[in-house]
């Protein structure tokens, strides 16, 4: 059996992924969301859905080739689900995502649920014009998340710090401390706008209250088991909105 040495791992790390697995991502969408929005409407006629699925699958394939001929490294961070970095110092902060994760997923669960139950009933439709302002802004909010993972190689969905993590304090992380969250934000709440429901953004609201609390415990992990975070919270004042939050 042979060691894989440090270095080894590294290489890996930083190895492209096949092109094709990511060319595939408009299929993994379709399945994940359009199966059973178009399943459990009865119909393929829904224009919203279809425009949701094509803006969504584009902005994510074209994102993700970049990502991966640039920085490679992030997309592995960015599926890992093991936690390898943590000290008893940063074990506590990073514990909340058993509770924070879980509820952003009901609340992300429950906005779809709404969202086709409301395509059902016309209980509290959206103006079709308004539905593409939210979808333009859906596709920023990818697209901002997606510039700050292109940026930050460790913006893992989990609350770690991996080896030899580095501080980034360039690109969109001069001016805000958590672009990746400022993205989410923007997509999570622009979501039910996009696809005709006023009142899924009820839970798409539940969804983004705990990731917000979830900067609390994330700086507190980074202030604890990174060098020189609180200095860089210090010189970048806002978390989330420039010159606001």
């Amino acid at each position: 059996m042979t060691i894989e040495t440090q270095h080894d791992k590294s290489e890996k790390m930083d190895t492209p992924l096949p092109s094709w697995v990511l060319l595939l991502m408009p299929v993994y969408l379709i399945i994940l969301l359009g199966f059973p929005m178009f399943f459990f409407t009865q119909t393929l006629a829904w224009l919203e859905a279809w425009l949701f699925l094509i803006s969504f699958s584009m902005n994510m394939t074209i994102s993700y080739l970049i990502i991966n001929k640039k920085n490679p490294r992030l997309i592995r961070n960015r599926t890992k689900l093991k936690k390898v970095g943590l000290t008893d110092k940063t074990k506590k902060p990073a514990g909340t995502d058993k509770i924070i994760l879980p509820v952003m997923a009901i609340g992300l669960l429950l906005a779809f649920a709404l969202i086709i139950f409301d395509y059902n009933t016309k209980w509290t439709p959206i103006p079709f014009g308004v539905e593409i302002i939210g979808l333009v802004i859906f596709n920023i909010g990818l697209t901002i998340m997606n510039i700050a993972q292109l940026q930050n190689a460790y913006a893992s969905k989990i609350l770690d710090i991996n080896k030899g993590q580095k501080l980034i304090d360039t690109g969109l992380y001069a001016h805000i401390r958590h672009p990746l969250y400022s993205g989410s934000i923007l997509w999570m709440l622009s979501l039910p706008i996009s696809l005709g429901s006023w009142v899924s953004l009820i839970p798409a609201i539940l969804a983004v209250i705990p990731l917000i609390i979830r900067v609390k415990y994330e700086e507190e992990m980074l202030i604890k088991g990174m060098e020189g975070y609180e200095d860089y919270k210090t010189r970048v004042k806002y978390k989330l909105i420039p010159y606001i939050y």
